[in-house]
């Protein structure tokens, strides 16, 4: 099991791990992603805010949350507060947050690779959380690009 810098939450049953650097907004597009999701009608989970625990099994790329700061997410300007969160899921995709210089202007068949494991990227550019959330509900077919999923 690696810690890694990154936040993570489940959409759709579909488990995103957030990357960039300190200060890219990884905490902000999850906390967007959530609410657009969830008003949508679309199952959501936050998981984990700043640090994972990335782990391989049975060919799949397993996130857990760290204990020490489980159910905490950074209130930019207050510190950590208390948040409703799972400990564990399964990532099927990661966006990796950059510059808005180096992100692309089209993101099709990137791939990372964490413990062993080929994961589909997106690479976005970073500071941007609506556009950001956008470009999640293009490539998982959400609403306002596909139909709503059934709730889990």
């Amino acid at each position: 099991m690696h810690n890694r810098h990154a936040t993570a939450i489940v959409v759709a049953g579909t488990g995103i791990l957030i990357e960039g650097e300190s200060g890219t907004g990884k905490t902000m597009l999850a906390f967007e992603a959530l609410a657009f999701f969830r008003a949508a009608g679309v199952f959501t989970a936050f998981v984990s805010d700043d640090q994972v625990y990335l782990s391989a099994r049975s060919g799949r790329l397993i996130v857990r949350t760290p204990n020490p700061i489980a159910g905490l997410a950074e209130a930019r300007g207050l510190g950590p507060a208390k948040l409703e969160h799972v400990p564990a899921a399964v990532i099927d995709l990661t966006i990796r947050l950059v510059d808005e210089e180096e992100a692309p202007r089209f993101s099709e068949g990137t791939e990372i690779e964490h413990e062993g494991i080929a994961i589909p990227c997106v690479v976005l550019p970073q500071r941007q959380a609506r556009r950001a959330v956008h470009a999640i509900a293009a490539t998982l077919q959400l609403p306002p690009f596909g139909p709503a999923r059934t709730p889990v």
